[in-house]
Order: C-alpha cells, then structure tokens, then sequence
C-alpha cells in the first residue's frame, strides 16, 4: 500500500539535471499526502485515549469499514461526493453502537481489558467485510475535475493528492476551532487533561465518550474514503495504516492532539523518503528506531504533553 505511493512519487519526475530535486519534490509531496491520512486517521485515536484511555485496535477496521462504504456507495450509482459525506456518517453510527453496546461495559476495568476486545472487535468487523465482498479489491475513483495533474515548472502534481492534503488540513482545523470554541470541546479538553476533575465538575462521560468514539470512526472512515482512490478498498487496508497511526499518537504524545497533527506529517515523511531512497523495510526501521528513542527519552512526546501510563 505505502509503497505504490512511492512508485508513483517517482513516476512524477523528469529524466534530466533536475531529476534529483524533482524526485525529492514528489516525494515530499507523497509524504504529505500519507501525513494527511494519518492525520485524520490518528486524531480519533488521540481524542478517543485521551477521554477514555482507550487503545482501540478496531480503528484500522473502521478505516477500512469507511473506505468500502464509500466505494460500494459510488459503485451504486452515487457521486464521489455522496460517498464522501455519506460513508463517515454510516461508520459514525456503527462506532456509536459499539461504545454504547460493548465498550461502555468495561469502562472501569483495566487497560489490557479494552485492547482485547478493541482486537476482537477489530477481527468481527473485518470478518463482515469479507462476508460482504471485502476481499476483492475496489476502486473509487475520485470526481472528474480530480483526476489530472497540476504542472509547477518540471513537476506534475496529482490534483486529486493535492485535494486530499487539502481536506485533511480543513476538516482537522475545522476540528480544532470546534473543540476550542464549543461547551462540547471544553468537556472533551478537561475529560482529556483532568478526567477526575471533570467528573467532579459534572461532566458526563458516558455521553461524552459515545460522541468522542462516534467523531473517531467518522475520521478514521473519511481517511478511508479519502485514501480509497490511492490505496484501493479492501477488507484489510487499514491494518497497515493502523500501525503507522500507532506511530504517530506515541511520537505525538499520548493524548496530545498538537503532537498528533506534527507526528502524523513526521511519520509521513520518514516512510515516503525512507522508501524512495533507502526501501520500504529500512524506512520502518528508522521510523521504529525513532518511537523507542521517544519512548525512553521523551515519553511524553514532542511538546511534553503526552501522558505516560
């Protein structure tokens, strides 16, 4: 999957003197592509431990759940666009049903609880998307007016990469001003800094964590959508992501949503560039070799605000 972004990034150059720093320029752009992936992709993960302190394997699940929905929604005669409204707002609604019927019950109870049923529950959601045809390959294709290429100078860039940078970049700031300028994003920011007195405050975390898991689902399905056209849609497609995102909320800080947003173009970067010179195994060497460097000297992330548990 990470690598046919690369291939593609080479594609994009020019035979010449030049070939070099066009390389190098189409790849930083496929780095900032994958960084908006995970960007999307990660911040229901950050927004989902720092409220419920919950590492939830079912992401990458829903990422792949968003992905297909949003293909077999333009495959039935819809619009990209539909899909791309329609799908978030589906797997919205499943990640509410599920806090709401399973993780809600073991709320209380120890961590290593929640990873095993996030991971079950991750294997039952796949396991339907292969009842459902998952395990065939599907093709979104993004609107005509996506589909050609921007030409700067020697370099032709994708315009359907340069839009999903660009959603990415808006939803997320969109995201941002929400939580900083609603009395639902003031409860989501003392539940994230200090859950025990936001309990004391009146804040009601059950509620809350229905609409945080719900937000989360919707974010890890848009980043499916959005990916579909690049990576395809299948029933495991965010399994890999899903690591790369682990990544990102550890390097960031565990529960540091400014730490997400740099992480996620950080581990986009080393993976993009690490595969286009070094190959696809060094790059996740580097990128591993870099999270245990963090987690020994700086455990709460790059801005220190990250929780260690």
């Amino acid at each position: 999957m990470l690598i046919s972004l690369t291939l593609k990034g080479r594609a994009l150059g020019a035979e010449g003197p030049g070939e070099g720093i066009v390389l190098a320029l189409s790849l930083a752009l496929n780095g900032l592509v994958l960084g908006s992936i995970l960007l999307l992709f990660s911040l229901g993960l950050t927004l989902i431990y720092g409220v419920g302190r919950i590492v939830n394997f079912a992401h990458g699940a829903l990422f792949s759940a968003g992905a297909l929905a949003g293909a077999w929604i333009a495959s039935s005669g819809h619009s990209f666009w539909i899909a791309l409204v329609a799908a978030p707002l589906l797997i919205g609604a499943v990640g509410l049903v599920l806090d709401w019927a399973v993780l809600a019950r073991i709320r209380d109870r120890p961590m290593v609880d929640s990873l095993l049923l996030t991971f079950g529950l991750a294997l039952l959601i796949t396991g339907v998307l292969y009842q459902m045809g998952g395990r065939n390959l599907t093709m979104l294709q993004p609107p005509q007016g996506l589909r050609g290429t921007l030409t700067l100078g020697t370099l032709s860039l994708p315009t359907y990469r340069i839009f999903v940078s660009a959603l990415a970049v808006a939803a997320v700031a969109a995201l941002l001003f929400f939580l900083k300028n609603s009395n639902w994003g003031l409860r989501i920011r003392a539940a994230n800094d200090d859950p025990e007195m936001g309990a004391c405050l009146g804040i009601d975390r059950e509620s809350l964590m229905h609409s945080v898991v719900a937000l989360g689902a919707a974010l890890a399905a848009l980043a499916g959508v959005a990916a579909a056209p690049i990576f395809t849609a299948y029933a495991t497609v965010g399994d890999k992501i899903l690591i790369l995102a682990f990544m990102t909320v550890i390097l960031g800080g565990l529960g540091s949503l400014r730490g997400a947003v740099v992480a996620a173009y950080v581990v986009g970067m080393i993976i993009v560039f690490g595969e286009g010179y070094l190959g696809g195994q060094v790059a996740l060497m580097l990128l591993f070799g870099m999270m245990m460097a963090m987690l020994i000297r700086w455990p709460r992330g790059f801005f220190g605000e990250g929780r260690t548990e």
